[in-house]
């Protein structure tokens, strides 16, 4: 049979997807009037036509999809020899825009024809008695000397013209073949091409097979869909399914632990790394190197993070007291909210702006923590195509808690100012992050962004309108220019330091005259990232620890069973560990506890062990941070005594034993005395500007004298983190 009649519409939405035009690139609409001037030549190019024809297949061994397959429905489609001479054309002229459009549009009317080629093979199988038992595809699923079979067998040169090379490829190169084995009396026609079987990995047309994946959580089950090729994290992920991923779903920390009921995937070794064998027969998985492929029944626990403690307090360094939730409300207050969007967690402020009173506060987990802990994870997350997921996901964070705010205080609010880092302002804005990850590390934008309520989040629920405070570089944010501005560094006389403890170490050092920051990778063990046991700052982390006649004894936040341990009990673990000379000064760990580790507290249901590992986590933030402080002093030309105070900024520097700390290196034991915690200056800084009227113009000051050191480059930086990677006593 020969098919000419083909009803094809070109699909202006799959052409600019099959060359990655997406709505929203600056050069779409563009790229778009390019494609509608090529549209009346190309339908003048293309000439589709197909053969289909029955033979023998015997020649091939397709025992594996049964004894009896001796016949074939063979099918070759093209698009004509004219639109892919039209292709070479377009690109010998350098005209690469049109000839790559050019090769799209022919790529969409095959895939066109594929579909429409459905109801003449069905019929064709039914005239003769015979189902189709699967479609094959060389070189995937057969040899690709079956399109020189099928060429023979359909006659396609004498019908459409088409010619075939010695390396069995066809002339014009825009066609396809399709084997379709067939099987007596079958009363099914699986003609679908297998997209799970396809090399072609790359497809914007890819289709996958779907599957149910029900969800038992809470006590409650939800069912959402799965498809072939996907780990259970990213399908979880596109359901917006929260789950703590801290290395952005690498295998490798262990904490996306879910258990399997029904349809259990084969482990993968990160499972059997971090299973036992009772638990891998039990069904215990990562999610992240699980893939289905098939209906399953998934336990998922409550979110460890529930309960997260995020702290919201800050001291103003300035003097302005802060103040608790009030009793009532006044009617006609002034409202406005101040949110700091950290990588872990965010933090929301409802605000007197006359009186600078907090009336209300709402923390939560960035649920963008499924990504990555850290923000390279996000921006290579967000560089591998979940940009829009990544964006959509703090926006429902942040609504959530406006909607919060609002409704238990009766309120609305003027104005809402953000603070964050750069990675996480990119990704709120929707900002591509291909040039952050990358040398010259170069930002979409950091300055000021003006927006309001309804633009920002595409919706008409609100009407405020929302400042984003200006970031120092890609790696010294917005969260730390407000920290700045709530120290006082523009109007300070004498030298002073901000160290942000978290993920990113970042760090200035200034006073009014001058200002240098710098940013260190400390990695997320101050976050209990990274550690074998480690977890956030949730009920029962053990957060401070103290080793007494051969055991520890440890605290856990808000006094339940411990659950692991956070950044805090690492300190403090690990500074008991080198007191008690149970690690040496390079880190080793004594004999006795090198292979399964020191026992730090045990729940009745679990171990919490400390380990080898943990130590080095741990001498990799210490150092990097410790060597950052230095190399900033050191290019400031300031010594200890010349620093006037040093601002410890974050959750983590709220709750640290600055002894501790101290203890095992993180700061210098010159400066102890000068230390001051000082919260979450970045919502401080966020209030601040909601507050005082010359905050804007303070903050420009701030962000146009900064001046940033560029550690990677810096060759005393190398050398303090070597130093600094020790653990000397006194």
């Amino acid at each position: 049979m020969k098919i000419t009649e083909f009803d094809i519409k070109i699909n202006k939405k799959n052409v600019l997807e099959l060359i990655n035009c997406h709505p929203g690139s600056p050069v779409y609409e563009s790229v778009e009037e390019e494609l509608e001037e090529m549209l009346s030549d190309a339908y003048e190019k293309l000439s589709p036509a197909a053969v289909l024809a029955f033979g023998d297949i015997t020649e091939y061994d397709l025992s594996e999809y049964g004894e009896d397959i001796r016949e074939a429905l063979f099918c070759i489609e093209s698009v004509g020899k004219e639109i892919g001479i039209w292709t070479t054309e377009l690109f010998e002229k350098g005209n690469y825009l049109k000839g790559m459009l050019a090769s799209a549009i022919a790529d969409d009317c095959l895939f066109q024809m594929d579909g429409m080629l459905k109801e003449p093979v069905i019929q064709m199988c039914q005239e003769k008695g015979f189902g189709v038992v699967r479609r094959l595809e060389a070189p995937q699923d057969i040899p690709m000397e079956v399109q020189k079979t099928a060429w023979e067998i359909t006659r396609a040169e004498d019908e459409i013209g088409l010619g075939i090379t010695e390396s069995y490829m066809f002339d014009p190169v825009k066609s396809n073949c399709q084997i379709y084995i067939l099987k007596e009396g079958l009363d099914e026609y699986r003609t679908e091409h297998d997209c799970s079987n396809c090399p072609r990995i790359d497809c914007k047309m890819r289709n996958l097979q779907k599957f149910p994946v029900i969800i038992k959580q809470g006590g409650k089950e939800s069912v959402i869909e799965g498809t072939e090729r996907q780990t259970l994290l990213e399908i979880l992920q596109n359901a917006g399914i929260y789950l703590s991923a801290v290395c952005a779903g690498k295998g490798t920390c262990g904490k996306c632990k879910v258990q399997f009921l029904d349809g259990v995937p084969k482990p993968s070794k990160a499972d059997e790394k971090f299973f036992d064998r009772k638990a891998l027969e039990d069904g215990y998985r990562l999610a992240c190197t699980a893939a289905p492929n098939q209906s399953c029944r998934i336990l998922l626990a409550d979110p460890e993070e529930e309960g997260f403690v995020v702290v919201a307090d800050g001291v103003c360094c300035e003097g302005t007291q802060e103040h608790g939730k009030e009793e009532s409300l006044e009617r006609g207050m002034h409202c406005g909210i101040a949110a700091d969007i950290g990588t872990t967690t965010i933090a929301m402020q409802l605000v007197d702006t006359g009186s600078g009173a907090v009336i209300d506060t709402y923390t939560a987990i960035n649920r963008q923590r499924t990504y990555g802990a850290d923000v390279i994870s996000r921006i290579q997350a967000s560089n591998e195509g979940k940009q829009k997921e990544l964006k959509a996901s703090v926006l429902e964070d942040l609504e959530r808690g406006i909607k919060e705010l609002f409704s238990k205080n009766h309120v609305e609010t003027e104005r809402m100012v953000i603070s964050g880092n750069t990675t996480m302002i990119h990704l709120l804005m929707g900002y591509s992050c291909e040039t952050l990850g990358v040398y010259p590390f170069t930002p979409v934008n950091i300055d000021t962004i003006e927006t309001d309520f309804q633009t920002l989040f595409e919706s008409s629920e609100y009407d405020f309108p929302i400042t984003i405070i200006p970031g120092i570089s890609t790696y010294v944010g917005g969260d730390i220019a407000a920290g700045l501005l709530v120290c006082g560094f523009d109007k300070n006389d004498k030298v002073s330091v901000l160290i942000d403890l978290g993920t990113n170490g970042e760090m200035a050092i200034g006073s009014k005259e001058r200002i240098l920051v710098t940013s260190t990778a400390a990695g997320p063990a101050f976050e209990g990232g990274n550690i074998i046991c480690g977890t956030g700052s949730i009920p029962g982390a053990v957060c401070k620890a103290e080793y007494r006649e051969g055991k520890f004894n440890v605290y856990t936040i808000g006094g339940e069973k411990p659950a692991g341990i956070c950044g805090t009990g690492v300190i403090d673990i690990t500074y008991e560990l080198m007191k008690h000379e149970l690690i040496d000064e390079t880190g080793l760990m004594d004999e006795d506890y090198f292979e399964d580790g020191i026992l730090a507290a045990e729940n009745g249901e679990k171990e919490i062990r400390f380990y080898q590992k943990d130590v080095r986590e741990m001498q990799l933030a210490k150092s990097a941070i410790r060597a950052g402080f230095e190399t900033l002093l050191v290019n400031y030309g300031v010594s200890y005594e010349e620093i006037d105070a040093i601002y410890i900024a974050g959750g983590f520097g709220y709750k640290i034993d600055i002894e501790k700390a101290v203890g095992i290196g993180l700061f210098p034991k010159e400066c102890k005395d000068k230390m001051k915690a000082v919260g979450n200056s970045s919502l401080s800084g966020s209030r601040l500007c909601l507050t005082d009227p010359e905050a804007g113009k303070r903050i420009a000051e701030i962000t146009g004298k900064a001046r940033e050191i560029q550690l990677a480059a810096s060759s005393e930086f190398n050398d303090f983190y070597m130093q600094h990677m020790y653990f000397l006593k006194g």
